[in-house]
C-alpha cells in the first residue's frame, strides 16, 4: 500500500525513514520492524515528556520536525485524527 503522500507498506513508512532505518519499506517484515524501531525512538525522545504518547504519535505521522515546531500535535487535521483515533484504541489497554 502507498499512501498519497508516499508512505509505503504496513507501518506506513516514508521511503527517507525507511533508508534512515536501513529498510526496504516494500518487504512487510522489514516494513514492520522498521515501524516498530522508529515508533520506539519517537517514544525515547519525548520519554520525559507528560505528553509522550500524544507527542510520539503526531510525529509518526507528521514528522518529529512538525512536533518539534509546534511543541505538541501540530494542527493538521490528518494528525489530529490520526492521534485521537490511536489513543482512543490505546487507552483502555494502558489502565
Amino acid at each position: 500500500a502507498v499512501s498519497p503522500k508516499g508512505a509505503v507498506g504496513i507501518m506506513q513508512l516514508m521511503p527517507q525513514t525507511a533508508r534512515e532505518l536501513g529498510a526496504d519499506p516494500s518487504d512487510a517484515g522489514q516494513n514492520v520492524d522498521a515501524g516498530a524501531r522508529y515508533l520506539r525512538g519517537l517514544l525515547l525522545k519525548y520519554l520525559d515528556d507528560p505528553f509522550q504518547l500524544r507527542k510520539a504519535l503526531a510525529a509518526y505521522n507528521a514528522g518529529p520536525a512538525a512536533v518539534d515546531r509546534y511543541s505538541g500535535v501540530p494542527p493538521y487535521p490528518e494528525t489530529q485524527r490520526y492521534v485521537r483515533r490511536i489513543l482512543r484504541q490505546v487507552r483502555p489497554h494502558l489502565d
